[in-house]
């Protein structure tokens, strides 16, 4: 065999594919608490999108679910079916979550009515993996990125700056023809909003769809960064007079403007045959949250407010309410101090430990964990390879909670369990106030991920 036959054979190959997971009409939407009517309608389907690489020595596979999330056993059960289908091991999984609020309410727990869907939904993901796999080729990739400056906004902190970074993929195959487009950006999945009973992709997914139409042969897939504390617009916590209501015009606008702005970026990559690929992963332990109160005092302080705040029962959201108003108006829901109650029961428990995975996929390095990372700590990551800025995938694998900076920590240590639940001084600290892990496991996760992404360069 000549040279050049063992070169061939030793190229990187990707097939990629995407398939519709949008559930049944009448099923319970959920995942916003002023939402509690079942769905009446599809506005866009749901989709998992993936796009699988594969070379003599490794396989990676990245998968994007446009949902909230999923619990650990669903995870782990479409892992497993995904390595009874397709003979990829699961760690090199990157199974990424759009955080889609649009979609089923399956982030922390799995209600009896979503069992048989998310049985199925393992199917549907498995199979979608084996199409890309079985359409492989020899591609050529390459990699940009830029700034998406003036969409988004730092929730807690308004004044303060948020990671902007747009990051794209191009994988073509030696013919020039689109095979996948990969976009990395950081943004809440929380256009569409709590006024609809419709199921929906949110902006995600009209980027998605934009970029296909644009790039035919294309999968488009987005790829959710550290959106722990990036809203939408202007949408900070106690802004009461935005001109943006979570439309679908607002989520169109959104997701289009994201994919031109992908695509600009992918006109100007130049791509190459040469993809190694590696993985890498490394446990992190993240400490409890610990609170100044007693679980006595919360759940005192629990019971005292649900007598006084009454309950919410609407189908859908009130008019004029957004995400960044909804607590002011609705304190029974969101601050009437069981939240309170939970961190006082938690703080006593093991601290958790997470698998910190790193990806290479041709030059691009990928930082992939579980949690809602905070944006500042997701840049922790990038700033460490000034001058090969890694992609940071939260909101992978299963949904483990918010992990948030230090500075809202030290901003509200004090603050009794009687005060942190008034929603019009405290609510933009939601993320931090929820978290379930100290501010030192956001520094932990950071040096970790670091470590991870040295060893794969």
């Amino acid at each position: 065999m000549d040279a050049k036959s063992t070169s061939e054979q030793q190229r990187t190959k990707a097939g990629a594919a995407r398939t519709v997971i949008t559930p049944p009409v009448g099923y319970p939407m959920g995942n916003w608490g002023l939402r509690q009517g079942v769905a009446k309608g599809v506005y866009r389907d749901i989709h998992a999108r993936c796009v699988v690489f594969e070379n003599a020595a490794t396989s990676i596979v990245v998968i994007s679910l446009e949902i909230a999330g999923l619990t650990t056993e669903t995870v782990e059960a479409i892992k497993a079916r995904i390595f009874t289908t397709t003979g990829i091991p699961t760690d090199a999984i990157l199974l990424n979550f759009t955080h889609n609020h649009t979609s089923p309410d399956t982030i922390v727990s799995l209600p009896s009515e979503w069992m048989s869907w998310t049985s199925w939904l393992a199917d549907q993901v498995a199979g979608c993996v084996l199409d890309a796999q079985s359409g492989l080729v020899e591609v050529n990739v390459g990699s940009g990125s830029g700034s998406f400056d003036d969409w988004t906004v730092n929730r807690q902190y308004p004044e303060r700056p948020v990671d902007t970074e747009l990051s794209v993929i191009k994988v073509d195959d030696d013919h020039g023809k689109p095979v996948a487009r990969l976009v990395n950006f950081a943004c809440h999945g929380v256009a569409d909003g709590g006024q609809y009973l419709e199921w929906t992709g949110d902006f995600a997914g009209e980027m998605s769809a934009w970029l296909e139409d644009e790039e035919a042969g294309s999968v488009a897939i987005y790829v959710q960064g550290a959106a722990g504390d990036i809203h939408p617009f202007d949408w900070w916590f106690g802004n009461t007079s935005s001109e943006h209501l979570h439309t679908h015009e607002d989520t169109a606008l959104l997701g289009t403007t994201l994919a031109r702005e992908a695509k600009q970026l992918l006109s100007n990559v130049e791509t190459s045959p040469d993809i190694p690929l590696k993985i890498a992963a490394e446990p992190v332990s993240l400490p409890r949250h610990q609170v100044n109160w007693t679980l006595e005092e919360a759940i005192v302080n629990r019971a005292r407010l649900t007598d006084s705040l009454g309950e919410y029962t609407g189908e859908t959201w009130l008019p004029g309410t957004t995400t960044a108003n909804a607590a002011e108006r609705h304190p029974e829901l969101y601050g009437w101090g069981n939240n309170e109650v939970n961190l006082a029961r938690n703080q006593s428990l093991p601290s958790r430990t997470l698998t910190v995975r790193g990806f290479r996929i041709g030059t691009t390095l990928i930082s992939a964990h579980a949690g809602e990372l905070f944006n500042e700590i997701g840049t922790q990551i990038k700033d460490a390879f000034p001058d090969r800025r890694p992609w940071v995938a939260s909101y992978c694998d299963d949904y483990i909670g918010y992990i948030s900076t230090r500075k809202p920590h030290e901003d509200i240590q004090h603050v009794p369990v009687t005060e942190i639940v008034d929603m019009k001084k405290y609510r933009r600290f939601y993320g931090t106030t929820t978290s379930p892990y100290a501010p030192e496991a956001g520094e932990a996760l950071v040096e970790t991920a670091i470590n991870v992404l040295k060893s794969i360069k």
